[in-house]
């Protein structure tokens, strides 16, 4: 709550001084930090949600709703960047004045209001939902920072076209962070394999216990990053079939760190 509001402040101030100042990179740090209010508000209500306790029709709970956050924070690093991106290029066909010392000093105090936001989101679980809107910041800081050595350089060299040129640099490094989280949330929502994890792992060590079990199935997912399921379907003659679930879920649990009521045996 405290870093939405302080980014939801200084977000006003830099959109109000960036025209003022004619700086596309002010402007566009605003943009950001308007984008990163709204995906702090995001993740904190997810993180709320995230905490309900499971019910008759949710029965893995809420917690998925952390990596849906994430994806939407994701998508956002990439959508305004690119909005960004093709206002820089109309800057450089149509150049505007810059008045670059209102644009070193909010680049400054934009600087420091994204290293306070950082350093409260620090202090915080890392999990994906929180990881996507470190970014968010984290993103910011990089524009800020650019936007402070564009001014400096406008303001000692005039070298004015450093303004959309710095603007489509940091655009493409938070795009590349944006696409990483992106990627990273959707694979949880669609149910793919958790990162550290390997059906093939999985077969052999099921396969160790004793070889004339056949793995007919290995199936992992994860609800979010700290829970992780696994459901296997194996047959075996009958004679084994005795104690099979336990020994292979014992197995399983300690070559994986899957806990034991998270895997799912099934024996044919």
């Amino acid at each position: 709550m405290w870093a939405a509001s302080l980014t939801v402040f200084f977000a006003i101030i830099e959109i109000v001084y960036g025209f003022i100042s004619g700086s596309l990179m002010i402007i566009g740090d605003g943009v950001h930090m308007s984008s990163d209010a709204i995906s702090l508000t995001l993740s904190l209500i997810a993180t709320i949600v995230a905490s309900k306790v499971a019910t008759s029709n949710r029965t893995f709970g809420f917690k998925r709703f952390e990596p849906i956050a994430a994806f939407i924070n994701g998508l956002t690093l990439v959508i305004i960047p690119l909005y960004i991106i093709y206002e820089a290029f109309s800057r450089m066909v149509n150049p505007v004045e810059i008045m670059e010392k209102q644009m070193l000093v909010v680049g400054i105090i934009g600087l420091l209001i994204n290293a306070l936001v950082g350093y409260i989101l620090s202090k915080g679980n890392h999990n994906i939902n929180m990881r996507s809107a470190m970014l968010h910041v984290f993103a910011d800081m990089i524009t800020s920072l650019s936007a402070v050595i564009v001014a400096l350089a406008i303001l000692f060299f005039d070298f004015i076209w450093l303004d959309p040129i710095g603007s489509i640099v940091t655009s493409f490094i938070i795009i590349r962070g944006g696409i990483a989280i992106t990627k990273e949330a959707f694979n949880i929502l669609m149910e793919g394999t958790p990162n550290g994890y390997s059906v093939d792992a999985i077969r052999k060590t099921i396969k160790s216990i004793t070889p004339i079990l056949t793995v007919e199935d290995v199936k992992i997912w994860c609800v979010n990053e700290d829970e992780v399921y696994t459901m296997i379907r194996v047959h075996a003659p009958i004679e084994t079939t005795r104690g099979i679930h336990v020994m292979i879920k014992e197995k399983v649990s300690l070559a994986t760190n899957i806990p034991l009521e998270h895997i799912y045996v099934d024996v044919n």
